[in-house]
């Protein structure tokens, strides 16, 4: 079966395909080669069209999208320098296993001597993403079929790579495609699964451990279900942030995040269930949370990621289905609970007594305020179900710690590449997709100088609840450490002065410079009475930082 014959436009064409695929929101900035396909898809009401002031913001905001929403993230850009530009937050999405299309402009293959001809191929592979050649009007819509699929089931961006003299040639017909079936793996099973059963079986003191591949609503519920017939404490990777919010043994995040009593638990236990977590260093704390335990680790596939480390024994198979599986030969085998959580109660409830306490101020330099007792006190004013995205510096364990998210999906992760600077970007794609509750982006001075001012103007444009806290300690935070230790002069890591509350003002945000606790409170009050974005710029003293 054969479509009629179209009367429209490459360009036209690519634009309505893209409904095909989902893509409700277009993050993109224009140039010649992909304008008509952004003007194409805002005409047809396709879904929402979001400009960025750099390439960068473009990408990386349709990593925030992804991140948030679990679906693939859409962008375009123009060729050449538009694509070097985003190099970095390409980077990012590949290191980070982020499902992202660029639709991306190119130069006719003949024009040697325009200005902005590359070799996007080598570029693209350059950044560890995957590049799709759009390679004729006829196939250009498998071609883009192609580049949605592998970004989906691979978990990876990709550039789709669009030449710009094909752009109003005629789109032909083409056989009628069915949709991409979704890939469902089945629970493990087999002997591997009955070994790590017995190990469960065997174990005194286990711990169940989530990772953002098991946040899914039908896999928690088959966790919290194993970890009561098991009687064992919940946990999660710092991505999977909020999965058990709610839940009595559940004690947090495993990893240098954890609260002593948290650290404690992981210590002692004998047998830790992974379920959806690479069992990164930062997890695992460089191994010292997983030496001499049994350790089952259990992944929905075998792909492979760098930061994967090696278990006593690893499952593939569903995560919710082989839950339930262990379950299942627990119960058959009549195992006992384990009683690792009857000692729990009375601890856990100190922990939240004491988070729920603002910390006392140490002393710092005139016109500062102590980060952690600040950040603490924004997290009482702000609302309690919020999306977090933090910028990279040696402020973020500081918020990740006291900003805390209710469910994996509101945490943004910016640092998969170490780069400062993208977590702007990536509040444009949150804020954006995430609309019922507001986007609350940390960042240091100097990422956020870094990642481009002009694109606060995108946020107030499109009218985004989101609240900016700057940790302005007035220099390159890692940079100023490296000198202290050494006892050599900082001032090389210094940042000339912004007066960031006075210029984002200016660009229609509510701003308010804290520098005592009497600004502290009008930082709250501004919080709580907000009609549009609101900036929190933190005077901090770099030279008393905790970290």
């Amino acid at each position: 079966m054969r479509d009629t014959a179209t009367d429209i436009k490459l360009h036209e064409g690519l634009a309505k395909a893209l409904k095909t695929h989902g893509a409700t929101h277009l993050y993109g900035l224009v140039g010649d080669a992909n304008l008509f396909m952004v003007k194409a898809y805002i005409d047809a009401n396709i879904g929402r069209y979001i400009a960025c002031t750099h390439e960068a913001n473009v990408v990386l905001a349709a990593i925030g999208y992804a991140q948030t929403t679990g679906q693939t993230g859409v962008a375009t850009i123009t060729h050449g320098p538009a694509l070097t530009n985003v190099v970095t937050a390409l980077a990012e999405a590949a290191r980070g296993g982020i499902p992202l299309v660029v639709l991306c402009g190119d130069t006719a293959p003949g024009d040697l001597q325009h200005l902005q001809k590359i070799n996007q191929r080598e570029v693209v592979a350059s950044a560890g993403a995957v590049f799709v050649d759009m390679r004729s009007p006829a196939t250009a819509l498998d071609d883009l079929d192609r580049a949605f699929r592998i970004a989906a089931h691979r978990r990876c961006p990709v550039v789709f790579n669009m030449r710009v003299d094909l752009m109003w040639e005629d789109l032909p017909a083409r056989a009628s495609t069915p949709p991409l079936p979704a890939y469902v793996a089945a629970p493990a099973s087999g002997e591997l699964l009955e070994e790590a059963a017995g190990m469960l079986a065997s174990a005194r003191r286990p711990l169940i451990l989530a990772g953002r591949g098991a946040c899914s609503p039908e896999a928690r519920d088959a966790l919290v279900a194993l970890a009561k017939r098991i009687e064992a404490p919940l946990a999660t990777t710092l991505k999977a942030q909020g999965l058990f919010e709610g839940e009595t043994f559940n004690i947090g995040i495993c990893g240098g995040l954890s609260h002593p009593t948290a650290t404690d638990v992981i210590m002692k236990s004998d047998c830790i269930l992974a379920f959806g977590a690479s069992l990164s260093k930062h997890t695992t704390e460089e191994r010292a949370y997983t030496n001499g335990k049994r350790v089952v680790q259990i992944l929905p596939d075998a792909e492979e990621n760098p930061r994967l480390d090696t278990p006593t024994l690893r499952l593939i198979g569903d995560i919710a289905g082989t839950a339930r599986a262990f379950t299942e030969l627990l119960d058959l085998a009549e195992i006992p609970g384990s009683g690792a959580t009857d000692d729990l109660f009375e601890p856990l409830a100190q922990e939240a007594e004491t988070f729920a306490r603002i910390p006392d101020a140490s002393d710092v330099a005139p016109g500062c305020v102590d980060m952690v007792p600040a950040l603490r006190r924004l997290h009482q004013a702000l609302p309690k179900e919020r999306v977090l995205v933090t910028d990279l510096g040696r402020f973020v364990t500081s918020a990740w710690r006291n900003l805390p998210v209710t469910r994996p999906a509101d945490l943004v992760y910016t640092s998969h590449f170490g780069a400062i600077g993208c977590g702007l970007g990536e509040t444009i794609g949150a804020a954006t997709a995430v609309t019922d509750r507001p986007t609350v982006f940390v960042a240091g001075d100097g990422g956020f100088s870094l990642s481009g001012l002009s694109e606060l103007v995108t946020l107030v444009r499109e009218k985004a609840d989101v609240i900016i806290i700057l940790c302005n300690d007035g220099s390159y935070g890692a940079e100023h450490v490296q000198f202290t230790n050494r006892n050599m002069d900082p001032q090389l890591s210094m940042i000339a002065p912004i007066d960031f509350a006075a210029t984002c003002a200016t660009l229609g945000f509510a701003a308010v410079g804290v520098t005592d606790a009497d600004s502290l409170d009008e930082a709250c009050a501004a919080i709580v009475n907000r009609t549009g974005p609101v900036l929190i710029d933190l005077h901090l003293d770099p030279d008393n930082i905790e970290m």
